[in-house]
């Protein structure tokens, strides 16, 4: 029999692939690791509990991270609806419960056991098993636990496609970048390329309107043994390097409008390359015509970083505070236009490793304090809240002082999907130890009864989000998956979005759904 070890990395293997087999347009992703694991527990293979903690940790702390320098300007704005989403999926459940339980007689425990493992909260699981004092509870969850997260993850899928919605393309209208495609997000790439077009020769870059023809982005030109940042009144001269950034295929209809591709030298003193944040609140709103940061500051903006997604900006993109857009100019036109973006923190050291143990201790310190609430007694937000939080404040301001406390968002894209796969493939194998033998018993109604309390929340919610509050697509979904407490289902969320926009959401909802369903959990604990 294999080690512990062993067995997380080939059922995270396996899960993967799984993940990958397309069924039309959708894919299980990260998720299949999920079904991998239920598989492996069944075998009787399990891993410490820690192993999951900490999976759970790094993902909740880096989604809080990326999402935070939006989530509470979504939060003001939308505060009431999160509140009240959270209030419908938490209760409809609970109502769903009890009519389920009084319908087919299953006894307290076990209908209370249901419910938390339909909303997948184990705090709701805590909570039954002390209200209720019947370890029967757990039975519950584990029967209705998978289905909760595997149906929270389809629903996700399936809604654009019935609605017939690109939901990449919805993230994009929100944060005002420019169209990304159902494919994976596209990369930017970097490549220089020889002037040898005559109708090239001895025009402007403004006249020949690169960005808006390829969508790439032209940074230098080199002429001879000088190299000069490429504003809108460079000439260009049949011979001249330059050097551009954009998606391949962006890269290629530029070269074939300038010429062939080559390999240049092009880092030469005198041009410096700088990553900005967005720092000012002046700034935050306007547009780069508005900013003009070619004719004002003599310098050229190459990509924008928003919420671990890169993309080239056009002259109507918006800036958003807390963006990181690359700018390449000379040091003196770096500095002024440094100056107006805010003061620049530094990070604590090159990795972002320190800056992410950091957000995870204090988050961890948060997920013990203890909410008394009046007749409920002491709720805490637990590991799946304490890192979330601490990383949505530190995303929100950034740092302390002079020091960014915000790691750089490759390493945070890696660590989350790392978190999720570890989180995944120890709750799988918890919930796989006895899930047959219990089916077995209790019989498929109990399972059958899990998804109905799974699906009704879902559906109302959605529908009221949709039709009530008029959210959009991914700040409807994003809230879905926090009513729901479904942390699985946002990492299958953010990876058909594209984007950790989506985390806002469910960020802002999920608070209110860990409140409501202690509550709720309490409350059917007392009448059932």
């Amino acid at each position: 029999m294999a080690t512990p070890l062993e067995a997380l990395f080939v059922l995270a293997a396996a899960g993967y692939i799984l993940g990958g087999i397309s069924v039309g347009n959708m894919q299980l992703g990260t998720s299949g690791v999920l079904l991998a694991a239920l598989y492996f527990g069944h075998l009787g293979y399990e891993v410490p509990g820690i192993v999951r903690d900490l999976g759970l940790a790094l993902f909740v702390g880096s989604v809080g991270l990326t999402a935070g320098p939006r989530f509470f300007r979504n939060l003001r704005r939308n505060a009431l609806s999160y509140g009240a989403i959270a209030l419908l999926i938490v209760g409809s459940g609970a109502a769903a419960t009890a009519a389920l339980a009084k319908l087919f007689e299953i006894p307290r425990a076990l209908a209370v056991g249901i419910y938390t493992g339909a909303l997948t909260t184990t705090p709701g699981l805590a909570v039954a098993l002390e209200a209720t004092g019947d370890n029967t509870a757990s039975i519950g969850y584990g029967i209705a636990y998978p289905f909760g997260v595997v149906g929270v993850v389809l629903f996700i899928q399936l809604v654009p496609h019935i609605l017939r919605k690109n939901l990449r393309e919805e993230v994009a209208k929100l944060s005002q970048a420019p169209d990304r495609s159902a494919g994976p997000v596209p990369t930017l790439l970097v490549r220089e390329f020889v002037v040898e077009n005559p109708d090239v020769d001895r025009r402007t870059l403004a006249e020949l309107g690169i960005l808006s023809r390829t969508g790439a982005v032209v940074s230098r030109v080199q002429r001879g043994r000088q190299v000069f940042p490429a504003l809108g009144d460079t000439v260009l001269m049949k011979g001249d390097g330059i050097r551009a950034v954009g998606t391949d295929e962006a890269l290629a209809k530029l070269e074939a409008i300038i010429g062939r591709r080559a390999q240049l030298s092009m880092d030469e003193p005198g041009v410096e390359v700088r990553d900005l944040a967005v720092e000012s609140r002046e700034v935050a709103g306007k547009t780069v015509r508005e900013l003009n940061p070619h004719e004002r500051y003599g310098v050229i903006l190459t990509r924008v970083r928003r919420a671990g997604v890169e993309f080239t900006p056009g002259a109507d993109t918006v800036l958003e505070h807390k963006d990181v857009v690359r700018a390449v100019g000379a040091p003196f036109a770096l500095d002024r236009f440094q100056a107006i973006l805010g003061r620049q923190r530094r990070p604590l050291e090159r990795t972002g490793m320190l800056a992410l143990t950091l957000v995870l201790a204090a988050g961890l310190l948060i997920s013990r304090l203890r909410l008394q609430i009046p007749g409920i007694g002491a709720v805490s937000l637990g590991i799946a809240g304490g890192p979330l939080m601490a990383g949505l404040i530190v995303g929100h301001f950034g740092g302390v002082g002079r020091w960014s406390l915000r790691p750089p968002g490759h390493m945070l894209g890696i660590t989350r999907e790392m978190g999720l796969m570890l989180f995944l493939a120890g709750a799988g194998m918890a919930a796989g130890h006895g899930f047959v033998a219990t089916v077995a018993k209790y019989g498929w109604l109990l399972f059958a009864s899990g998804a109905l309390i799974t699906l009704i929340p879902m559906v109302l919610g959605f529908a009221a989000s949709a039709w009530l509050f008029r959210l959009s697509l991914p700040d409807n979904l994003g809230s879905i998956c926090g009513g729901m407490t479904s942390t699985p289902a946002l990492g299958t969320l953010i990876t058909a979005a594209g984007s950790d926009e989506v985390a806002a959401p469910y960020a802002a909802t999920y608070p209110f759904a860990l409140v409501l369903v202690v509550l709720a959990t309490q409350a059917l604990a007392i009448l059932l």
